[in-house]
């Protein structure tokens, strides 16, 4: 993923949109500096994406303040849009 970015000649990141730590780890191990991550506003995430952010976050991806680790248990509740046929 880094090699556009140096192809470009991008060397820092100011502010990261990303709550993806492999984008984050390949982008800083190529060398490249990055200032701040700005995990994804709750607002801007549809409802029914709930699920997958929830699920991410608990693997692993960097939510910030906005999003805590849920517990497995926690994880079990969160529901996405009904299925309809």
């Amino acid at each position: 993923m880094p090699d556009p970015l140096h192809w470009l000649g991008v060397t820092r990141i100011h502010r990261f949109i990303s709550m993806s730590d492999m984008k984050y780890e390949a982008i800083t191990k190529s060398g490249i500096t990055i200032d701040e991550r700005v995990p994804i506003p709750p607002e801007l995430v549809p409802k029914d994406a709930g699920v997958e952010i929830a699920a991410k976050v608990f693997a692993g991806y960097d939510g910030g303040s906005s999003y805590t680790v849920p517990s497995k248990e926690d994880l079990s509740k969160v529901m996405g849009r009904a299925f309809s046929s």
